[in-house]
């Protein structure tokens, strides 16, 4: 389940639109880096989708597109160009000197784009692209017509190109899948071979520049990003391009049946594989034409059933000689390999000699370099020489074959015939002393041997030659007319089958209902070893390398063993579909033990939570009655304190209102002071006034009077005078006086009362004062007194307000305390209860389990004894000629192969109605098998495989991808684990991550998960019970989501550069992921959080996949490794070494016996995942395919 990796590194181009020195309105002068745009005649219009999109998408759209738009400009379509960045639209139709797009990919505007340098090796546009880009503006910038990402115009990928993007491994090891470039090859590990090349049908005739764009065929158009395998290995997906293509291989190969009307006893196949011969229950022999199919001649003769059949020369020395043609001529081919690198390094040398060696060590070089060239040329000539021995054999075999073939048959009647294969004419016949079961020729032809029913192995010479009387002796008809070159005795019950250990062709291998299986050495006569099989022996053979014997007995069971030390490899099952269905539901019981184990560990941790949060319910229930009772106190206290300070308040505050009456009373009695002192000073200065006024009103009054008293005196004068006039004026003047001293008396009299009055009220107001003055004295002494008082309650009011505040700080503090202890409480109470819920959840889940577990239990058990009941007796066994195989049969009329070195099941078909009764290989592949259904049948024993079926391409014409679903390659795939569903995963880079789900059967989308990520989907899997996929992609996200709604689960954020895969465990307990930020990440699937980060790579880790349903996991990097890990500790079990460049892939076996790898170097490499030693190393192929298997659509 692997992808491409270099395919999502796009370079970004333009970058920042509207940051710019010029305007688009300036014309900036030509100048040095400016490129000048090509001119362009395409003869049509310039496409936007079809010329200028592909050079975008090369160039910009990985920095310029609707999720990541720098300078606000999107490329992807011409709406978003149209719009441009900040600075406005990025062209102006018809004026490409005027379009900022233009100007900056031409260098005549700053900044230049690309700029330079990058951190992406982006590249100038080529003067070509450029004038697409003008022409394009010239002619409007207009849309065109569209079709832009269905339009693809294919080019043939470069010959030169071999790596591996993508493996898989069938689930039961036997084949391995390697996406090359376009190419898929299938390789069966059991041979160790290639036995099939994908081909598309549909591609076989696509033209490219005058001929073939492929041909040698391809699998796909762009590079095979991703493959996987059905869970019954009989369905490969193969992702490419906006296609998902679906390979199904033919799991009954049948080439054509042979209806004979009779039960076949016996089936032999010539060493040149056209020739089969079948023995029938009405005792004659059919010839068959294996090419065509059609009969030959019929033999008869037998006069009882025919138990054997054998032709000579062998079928194994056909296979010899052509693997040493097929050796030498690969031997040849390397050897002028390495005389072309030598030739090279000599012509290398001499044009290029180092400078840094002097003229000795010059010529030292060159004569090593000339005796390099000496031995490749040496080598060259003996790989010639042995493949022209080779050839030659090859030439003499066939020689021998067509002109000696022979056909032996044996039979119940005590005969044996000797036939001509080429005309079915009798050569010879010998009789036997009893029946014979089987018959086996030795390697040069010179001997037989025969298994008869006396428990004796009789070996004849051949020709055959009759025992001579001696003259005069008559022929006695007791005494057999041909005698065995020797009798092979041991066997205590009938001897039922024989066959040549073909190396070193001196010994034969037998079986017999005795139970044994015994080796004999033809040339001395005598037994080498004998094994027990544990039943009666049915049938033997003897694989041609003489490495291994198989067994197989009416008990259903056959075994492998080897042959130099007799020692048991295997068991070789009667049904290998019950077996690994055995296999299966162990897997299944160790899952359902891990999720009981979980949820019993979960349930452990519910209950001991309950426990807990009950205890801390408890707990904080006395915590908060302490807490209660503690208040108690401190509440008194404050009480106290409290009645304390508000009465020292009150005492404070009677105090300042005493204050305020006291100083009140004194202010007021002070303004009367002020007041009367005023007043009397001001009455004082009254008195003084009015006395000073009335003194001198007295003295006026006294001067008034004296006037009068003197005007009287004159004016009596006057009156004794005559002088009226004088008289008159005295008199005037004594009027006048006397008004005067009137006015003077009265002003007096006035003056001298104001004083009187005065003088009362002066007095008044000094008694006024005086009385004022001694009040205000009394006043103030009060308000003294009162101020001491009210400063004297300040202290006490203070003392008390510490004193409450003490309190209050207590009491708070108790009844926080209180408060809290009443949250925890609750929270103890609703924790209880959650964990209550959680623990029923977690019984519930534990008891399901377990049920799960109980169920997994009895289908093991019930497996197991379907297995034993299936058993049925196997009655024929054959090696296939290339030694990688060897096939079963019997009563279950299935055909089973198993690995001819390790035992391990490959595969297994229905092939007849009835029990077979005889198997048969061919040197060309085919597998002739007889039954008692009256059939023979010819099977192909090289896997085919055929394209079934396209996802994403148009039904009728699979070319067209213009309406697929998937937006770009498809990087990775994955079954469900009942093959129903397919995942798969990809997206545009730096737009859009894309996770689509499959109904397989009915090839139909069943749910795209919109919004899955944003970024390209890099690895995708289905847990186990099929239920839940999780996904990785570039965005750096792991997600998990609902298989049903395709509904989000959860995210699992940690890695710092991309995801390229994932993997969940058997029991969906943890996840794995492998990133570009060269670690694997372990995550816990139900909580989202990390287990532990690996940092074992040096480079980026592009692989992973837990192994069965084990904790350990397969994982590959760019540091040339393939790693295997266990999960729980991050311990590096096992390394994979050897690999020469970046490992893309890797697959492993769920026992880990087998763990494949390709990478970058383009070698498939296959490795024993026990002891990490190479068991194979798959070079890329050639590319046109020759003499390798194709599969094509209905063929």
């Amino acid at each position: 389940m692997r992808k491409l990796i270099a395919s999502l590194f796009v370079v970004c181009g333009l970058v920042v639109y509207g940051v710019t020195a010029h305007s688009a309105d300036e014309k900036p002068a030509k100048k040095a880096g400016v490129i000048e745009a090509a001119a362009v005649n395409l003869g049509r219009p310039v496409d936007f989708d079809r010329d200028i999109l592909p050079i975008f998408e090369s160039s910009c759209i990985a920095c310029h597109n609707i999720a990541i738009d720098e300078g606000k400009l999107s490329l992807e379509d011409v709406e978003s160009v149209m719009k441009g960045g900040k600075r406005g639209p990025s062209v102006v139709p018809k004026q490409p000197e005027k379009s900022r797009l233009f100007l900056y990919a031409a260098h005549a505007a700053k900044p230049i784009m690309p700029p330079m340098p990058n951190k992406v090796d982006a590249e100038t546009l080529t003067p070509k692209q450029l004038g697409l880009i003008r022409q394009w503006i010239l002619e409007g910038a207009t849309k065109g017509m569209g079709a832009s990402r269905e339009s693809v115009q294919w080019r043939p990928l470069p010959s030169t190109l071999k790596s591996i993007y993508s493996v898989a491994l069938s689930p039961w090891g036997r084949f391995a899948a390697a996406g090359r470039t376009n190419q898929i090859s299938v390789y069966d590990l059991s041979s160790k071979k290639e036995v099939a090349r994908l081909v598309d049908p549909a591609l076989a005739t696509v033209e490219y520049d005058g001929g073939l764009m492929y041909p040698g065929g391809a699998a796909h158009r762009d590079f095979v990003n991703s493959l996987a395998f059905s869970p019954d290995g009989n369905l490969l997906a193969s992702g490419g391009f906006r296609v998902v293509k679906l390979w199904k291989r033919v799991t009954e190969p049948k080439r054509f049946a042979l209806p004979l009307g009779q039960d076949v006893t016996a089936v032999a196949i010539s060493a040149d594989g056209k020739l089969a011969a079948i023995a029938v229950a009405d005792k004659t022999v059919r010839l068959w034409n294996l090419v065509d199919g059609k009969p030959g001649a019929t033999l008869s003769g037998h006069t009882d059933r025919i138990t054997g059949l054998e032709f000579w020369p062998r079928a194994e020395e056909q296979a010899e000689v052509s693997r040493q043609v097929t050796t030498t001529a690969a031997n040849v081919a390397a050897a002028n390999k390495k005389l072309a690198t030598a030739k090279q390094a000599v012509a290398d040398f001499a044009a290029h000699p180092d400078p840094k060696l002097d003229e000795a060590a010059t010529k030292a070089k060159q004569t090593q370099l000339a005796a390099a060239q000496t031995a490749a040329e040496a080598a060259l000539k003996a790989a010639s020489d042995a493949a022209t021995a080779a050839t030659t054999a090859s030439a003499a075999f066939d020689k021998k074959a067509a002109e000696q073939s022979r056909l032996i048959t044996v039979s119940a009647d005590k005969t044996v015939r000797i036939w001509k294969a080429s005309d079915g004419s009798a050569i010879a016949q010998l009789q036997t002393p009893a029946a014979i079961n089987d018959v086996a020729t030795n390697r040069d032809g010179s001997q037989f041997v025969t298994a008869e029913a006396d428990n004796t192995l009789r070996v004849w010479a051949f020709p055959i030659v009759e025992t001579k009387l001696a003259e005069g002796e008559k022929k006695d008809p007791a005494k057999p007319a041909v005698v065995p070159v020797s009798e092979l005795k041991g066997h205590t019950k009938p001897v039922t089958s024989v066959d040549l250990v073909f190396t070193p062709g001196t010994q034969v291998v037998s079986g017999s209902t005795d139970g044994t299986v015994r080796t004999w050495d033809l040339a001395g006569a005598k037994q080498i070893r004998s094994m027990n099989h544990g039943g009666p022996v049915l049938a033997v053979a003897a694989r041609g390398d003489g490495l291994r014997l198989a067994s197989v007995s009416d008990n259903g069971i056959g075994k492998l063993w080897e042959t130099s030390n007799g020692k048991q490899l295997a068991e070789l099952k009667s049904d290998v579909k019950l077996q690994r269905q055995v296999t299966e539901r162990v897997e299944e019981q160790a899952v359902a033990k891990q999720r009981v184990a979980l949820a019993d560990a979960a349930f452990k941790a519910a209950d001991k939570n309950l426990k807990d949060r009950e205890a801390a319910t408890k707990k904080a229930t006395d915590t908060k009655t302490a807490a209660d009772k503690a208040i108690a106190d401190p509440d008194k206290k404050n009480k106290d304190a409290d009645a304390k300070l508000k009465a020292a308040k009150t005492a404070q505050g009677t105090a300042a209102k005493e204050l305020k009456v006291a100083q009140d009373a004194a202010t007021k009695s002070a303004a009367e002071r002020d007041a009367a002192t005023k007043k009397a000073a001001a009455d004082a200065a009254t008195l003084k006034a009015s006395q000073a006024a009335a003194t001198v009103a007295a003295k006026t009054a006294a001067g008034a009077e004296a006037a009068v008293k003197k005007a009287t005196e004159q004016k009596a004068a006057a009156d004794k005078g005559d002088d009226a006039n004088a008289k008159a004026a005295a008199a005037k003047a004594l009027t006048d006086a006397q008004a005067v001293a009137k006015t003077a008396v009265d002003g007096f009299a006035a003056a001298k009362k104001a004083a009187t009055d005065a003088e009362a009220t002066a007095k008044a107001s000094t008694d006024a004062k005086t009385k004022a003055d001694a009040l205000a004295k009394t006043n103030d002494a009060a308000a003294k007194a009162a101020d001491a008082k009210s400063k004297a309650s300040v202290k006490p009011t203070q003392d008390a307000e510490k004193a409450f505040a003490a309190t209050q700080v207590a009491l708070k503090k108790v009844k926080d305390a209180a408060a809290q202890a009443l949250r925890s409480l609750n929270l103890s109470q609703k924790a209880v209860v959650t964990a209550k819920a959680q623990i029923a959840e977690r019984t519930k889940t534990k008891d399901a389990e377990t049920a799960s577990q109980k169920l997994a239990d009895a289908d093991v058990t019930n497996a197991q004894a379907a297995e034993k009941v299936a058993a049925k007796p196997l009655r024929t066994v054959a090696f296939s000629l290339d030694g990688t195989q060897v096939v079963t049969s019997g009563d279950n009329a299935a055909l089973r192969s198993w690995d001819a070195t390790t035992g391990l099941p490959l595969d297994a078909y229905i092939a007849h109605q009835g029990p077979v009764t005889a198997i048969a290989f061919s040197a060309t592949g085919t597998i002739v098998t007889g039954a008692n259904d009256k059939t023979a049948s010819a099977w192909s024993a090289a896997p085919q495989w055929k394209l079934v079926g396209q996802l994403g391409a148009n039904k009728e014409n699979s070319l067209d991808l213009a309406a697929s679903p998937f937006v770009n390659r498809i990087l990775t795939l994955d079954f469900s684990s009942d093959g129903k569903l397919l995942a798969t995963g990809g997206g545009d880079p730096s737009r859009s991550g894309e996770l689509m789900i499959w109904d397989v059967e009915k090839q139909q989308l069943v749910r795209t998960i919109e919004d899955a990520h944003s970024d390209t989907v890099m690895g995708v899997e289905f847990s186990r019970d099929g239920r839940t996929l999780v996904s990785g992609a570039a965005d750096k996200f792991v997600k998990t989501f609902d298989v049903a709604t395709g509904k989000h689960i959860r995210s699992y954020e940690g890695h710092t550069h991309h995801v390229l895969d994932v993997s969940i465990k058997g029991d969906e307990s943890t996840i794995i992921s492998a990133g570009a930020d060269n670690v694997i990440k372990v995550w816990n699937t139900e909580t989202g959080e990390q287990r532990r980060t690996i940092s074992t790579y040096k480079k980026q880790v592009v692989c992973v996949q837990y192994i069965a349903a084990t904790d350990n996991f397969i994982s590959c990097s760019g540091d040339k490794t393939v790693r295997l890990f266990t999960a729980a500790n991050g311990s590096n079990r096992r390394s994979f070494t050897g690999a020469g460049d970046f490992m893309y892939a890797a697959a492993c076996s769920r026992d880990e016996g087998i763990v494949l790898g390709g990478g970058e170097d383009g070698v498939l490499r296959v490795w024993n995942g026990k002891n990490g030693q190479v068991i194979a190393a798959f070079e890329p192929p050639q590319p046109v395919v020759s003499n390798t298997a194709i599969a094509t659509a209905g063929k």
